[in-house]
């Protein structure tokens, strides 16, 4: 079974150039304002921002489609711009299982792009990585579900035993 760490980002919310940095083979670069400026005169489309309805409407997606490819998701936090996840996919090669995942979030919502191209994925190879990815879901605000239990009322990191603050 393999478990890994995914990221992706909504369509033009993370550019290379923005100040949060951008990573570009394999290398971290620093924020660059004239990057940055040229990179949203690029966009096809506006930048796509998830509303609360959206992201409850992505979630109920995901979930379906990882019972729909037999994966499984543990942790989730979907924000507004971006979602990270936690996600048990037998042998199914991680660019496969994003793209499925983020095809079905997609087709939930009914819209055109949603995504940027791409993701983050990286491997989790044993329990001191999974928390550590845990606890990094549970800092986010959107934190819908930690170790495979739906949160409500908004008290992730209590539940981790975090501070409220972020």
């Amino acid at each position: 079974m393999t478990i890994s760490f995914v990221t992706t980002t909504s369509y033009g919310s993370w550019l290379p150039g923005g100040f949060r940095g951008y990573v570009r083979k394999g290398v971290t670069l620093p924020g660059d304002t004239v990057l940055l400026k040229l990179s949203r005169n690029t966009l096809k489309s506006s930048v796509v921002s998830f509303s609360a309805e959206e992201r409850q409407v992505l979630l109920n997606a995901l979930t379906t489609a990882c019972k729909e490819f037999g994966y499984q998701v543990s942790d989730v936090t979907i924000e507004s711009t971006h979602m990270h996840g936690i996600l048990f996919h037998g042998n199914d090669a991680i660019d496969v299982v994003a793209g499925r995942l983020k095809t079905r979030m997609r087709q939930s919502l009914h819209r055109g792009r949603i995504w940027t191209e791409g993701y983050c994925g990286e491997p989790l190879f044993d329990e001191a990585a999974i928390e550590n990815a845990r606890d990094y879901i549970a800092r986010h605000p959107g934190c819908v579900m930690l170790n495979g239990q739906l949160i409500s009322g908004g008290t992730p990191r209590q539940s981790r035993g975090l501070p409220s603050g972020g």
